[in-house]
């Protein structure tokens, strides 16, 4: 079994920026599109069946292989007759209005479950024409980055192997054919260094993407431990200025006043009343 395709473009919508993933295997394709500034997610997954479906309604069939290439020459612009939109229902709902001249219905109300799906639309341009695929992609929420951090490190180190093997399979050909004097076929060479290319770039873009969600992550999680150390800090002062000796009790015991006896007290005054009568 072949293993999945993986493709991440940065697509300038309407909206704003969005990062749009495609994953893609033999009869599946999983298409997610996450907002910059809001990091809101949409993701949708579509077998062949499905893809083969509804590009019949429109009138323009491809088969799933055929959609999938489309799709990803659409987002690495590689071609000038394939381009993507990212529409909301509504948007939708307008855009086919305008096509079979009918009366644009009112929105969907905001508690409805279409008005925060999104459709992103492969739009295959023809001479005099231009068709629209629109793929449905239900809201996900905000991505959860555990998961997110732990799906980019699988994916690169799929990644990493594919060009660890593509790299040694290129180096074993090329030796074969300098023990043979035999010239490597120029075609074949291209071909696996453009292969390469594109592994390392999304080598590279998959790390960038990996460092950012373990940034975010330890963003998110670094106020916790500042305030537990506040409070521990706070707690440690307190227990030393509880535990301190208070500047009075550092003084010596001579410089304290004498305690007051009354006993002395009398035996003094009766002494005195006595010296005094003798005296007289």
């Amino acid at each position: 079994m072949a293993e999945p395709r993986y493709l991440q473009a940065e697509c300038a919508f309407r909206p704003g920026a969005h990062t749009v993933r495609v994953t893609q295997t033999r009869t599946t394709l999983r298409v997610e599109v996450e907002a910059h500034g809001t990091n809101d997610l949409w993701r949708g997954e579509f077998d062949a069946t499905f893809i083969e479906d509804l590009t019949r309604k429109t009138g323009n069939f491809k088969q799933f292989g055929i959609f999938c290439s489309m799709l990803e020459s659409a987002l690495t612009q590689s071609s000038d007759s394939v381009s993507l939109e990212l529409l909301t229902f509504a948007d939708l709902e307008t855009l086919h209005s305008r096509k079979v001249g009918a009366i644009t219905r009112p929105p969907p109300s905001t508690s409805s479950p279409l008005s925060t799906k999104r459709y992103l639309i492969l739009v295959y341009s023809v001479e005099f024409d231009r068709i629209h695929y629109p793929l449905p992609l239900p809201y996900a929420g905000r991505p959860d980055l555990v998961a997110l951090v732990r799906e980019l490190q699988e994916q690169l180190g799929q990644l990493r192997a594919r060009r660890l093997e593509e790299t040694q399979h290129l180096q074993d050909a090329d030796r074969a054919c300098q023990t043979h004097n035999e010239p490597f076929p120029p075609l074949q060479l291209a071909q696996a260094k453009a292969s390469e290319q594109k592994l390392q770039l999304r080598v590279k873009n998959l790390t960038a993407e990996l460092a950012s969600c373990r940034r975010g992550r330890q963003k998110s999680a670094s106020p916790a431990p500042r305030a537990q150390e506040q409070r521990s800090a706070s707690v440690e002062s307190h227990r030393s200025s509880r535990g301190r000796p208070s500047p009075k009790s550092l003084s010596p015991a001579g410089s304290r006043p004498p305690r007051f006896d009354p006993t002395a007290f009398v035996r003094a005054r009766q002494r005195r009343q006595k010296e005094a009568e003798l005296r007289k």
